[in-house]
């Protein structure tokens, strides 16, 4: 089996292997080795914690990347939290990474006609897709905390409950906001200094977000989102996998 295996390499562009870490070196078809039957061969490994340091030789499946990421310590909230993400995020994004790196060593090898070796690890990946909860530790030391379906860069900005179903909301900039405090009638918002600026409006979440709902209630959720997108306000239904793919 090994041999017809190195004999695909010697004609193959890109060997994608998802061993952990020393299982390809033990079976013989390691980089170093495949690499002098095909010196243009791309090889991209894919593990849970790369294939060096102290968690390399750890068995790793999505939802422990998932903890161990820290993508489920801000999902959920104060009372449902931590909570992993519905679907394989952390294999996605893992994947997602491998294809991106491999089409970079094949566009660099068309350049220099040699092949190389690449490690992808699935938590280092995770870690960097998470953006603002990573850097406001590192910059600000502000550590994150599980908001829910809410946004912490502003308000309203969120799912929020209609008359029928939940609505996503991101009146984000102060002309949105503007717009959706006449839409729902509650006009005296932007005169009252509780909600009347962005920065009012984050350290009053839970009081606009109460009196949001109140006015939402007079709609069901699709007919605010086409109300309110008819004005310039993103929002949308919160849909289910059917809903979604039965979609015009």
């Amino acid at each position: 089996g090994k041999e017809i295996f190195k004999k695909l390499v010697k004609n193959s562009d890109v060997v994608v292997e998802n061993f952990r870490a020393g299982v390809m070196t033990r079976l013989g078809l390691d980089y170093e080795t495949l690499k002098e039957i095909n010196p243009r061969l791309i090889y991209c490994s894919i593990s849970g914690f790369g294939q060096d340091g102290p968690m390399a030789p750890l068995q790793a499946y999505d939802q422990i990347v998932q903890g161990l990421s820290g993508v489920m310590s801000v999902t959920g909230d104060e009372e449902t939290g931590p909570l992993r993400v519905g679907y394989p995020i952390c294999d996605t994004i893992g994947g997602l990474t491998a294809s991106f790196a491999i089409s970079a060593a094949l566009y660099k090898r068309a350049q220099t006609n040699l092949g190389e070796s690449i490690d992808v690890s699935m938590l280092e990946s995770t870690l960097s897709t998470m953006g603002w909860v990573v850097s406001n530790w590192l910059i600000a030391g502000v550590a994150p905390t599980r908001l829910g379906n809410q946004n912490m860069t502003a308000a309203p900005s969120g799912a929020f409950k209609t008359k029928d179903g939940l609505l996503n909301i991101a009146a984000n900039q102060q002309g949105q906001f503007e717009r959706l405090s006449k839409l729902v009638g509650c006009e005296s918002w932007l005169q009252d200094p509780k909600f009347n600026n962005r920065e009012a409006r984050k350290k009053n979440r839970q009081a606009l977000n109460q009196e949001l709902e109140i006015a939402l209630n007079q709609k069901t959720a699709k007919e605010w989102a086409t109300l309110l997108n008819q004005h310039d306000i993103p929002a949308g239904e919160v849909q289910s996998i059917p809903d979604v793919l039965s979609h015009p």
